[in-house]
């Protein structure tokens, strides 16, 4: 019986799959419990081959493969959550992978608190190359990075993020899927998927959970670390403020900016610290990035 189904929703990261795969193999919990759905959102590298090489090769494995031609990770996502069949979903990065005892300790949470129908866990690092100069906690989880503690708690101030969340698929009948109009679309580094996802069931009145035992490895190639990337990521972190604010309204929106022009108080006075460190790639990184952050939200063309 399929307690738990592993969606992973790919764009073009067949080099990265392989490393995803294996881990869901060493899972420490029998094949038969847990399914993967795999949606190849219009890939034209050689993720097809790929996939289904996994699935002549692995027959004692439950997996789904299907095409989502709507473009987007939303899109995607709420592909595999129609294909599903297990009662437990969980969403797996196609640059990530999991802990030997990641599916055990999500059902085992769930199994245990019949009340809760969202978790979270812990996404820690995995550098394919070295960790990058301008690298510093504060920008941390530009590259994936989530870590809360090692106590188990319920969200309140934060929320989860896309690496590492789980759900009982009922939650979804109850409140809706994920927002087309927000997230990922092709090579666009847009977000907020999640969080606007999370404070819709919070709103409905749905408790979710931290659960740090429930383990993600995100990996993290050089070019992922390089100026550039990190310009796009930032234009679009802004981007997806700007549209999430905008559904909420006018008023969230000057919210946004008030918030913003806090976050520059504190990224000045992290530059001032870590340039008197003479740390200056990370004091040079975090003025720009607070730039292309501001940038996105402004919707600015240059």
């Amino acid at each position: 019986m399929i307690k738990i189904s592993a969606i992973i929703s790919t764009y073009n990261r067949a080099n990265y799959l392989e490393k995803l795969f294996n881990s869901i193999l060493s899972q420490t919990i029998d094949t038969d419990t847990y399914e993967i759905v795999i949606v190849n959102n219009n890939c034209t590298d050689n993720t097809e081959e790929l996939c289904k090489n996994f699935i002549i090769e692995n027959k004692n494995i439950h997996v789904t493969y299907c095409i989502e031609t709507s473009q987007g990770l939303s899109f995607g996502r709420n592909r595999g959550i129609k294909e599903s069949k297990g009662e437990i979903v969980t969403f797996l990065d196609d640059d990530a992978f999991i802990a030997p005892d990641f599916f055990e300790t999500t059902l085992s949470f769930f199994e245990k608190h019949p009340e809760v129908n969202a978790i979270g866990g812990k996404i820690l690092l995995h550098y394919l190359n070295k960790k990058p100069k301008w690298y510093n906690p504060f920008m941390a989880s530009l590259l994936g990075y989530f870590n809360k503690g090692d106590k188990e708690h319920i969200f309140a101030t934060d929320y989860f993020r896309g690496s590492n969340m789980s759900f009982r698929k009922v939650i979804f009948q109850k409140h809706g899927n994920f927002n087309t109009s927000l997230g990922r679309v092709g090579k666009n580094l847009h977000g907020s998927e999640e969080k606007e996802l999370f404070y819709r069931f919070k709103k409905n009145g749905e408790q979710m959970w931290y659960v740090p035992s429930a383990i993600v490895y995100h990996l993290v190639p050089i070019e992922r670390t390089t100026p550039e990337f990190i310009k796009r990521q930032a234009i679009g972190i802004g981007n997806s403020q700007r549209q999430h604010a905008t559904i909420k309204g006018n008023f969230s929106f000057i919210k946004s900016l008030i918030y913003e022009s806090g976050k520059w108080v504190i990224t000045i006075s992290l530059f001032l610290s870590y340039f008197l460190l003479l740390r200056f790639a990370a004091a040079i990184m975090l003025i720009k990035f607070r730039y292309w952050v501001s940038k996105g939200i402004l919707k600015t063309k240059k």
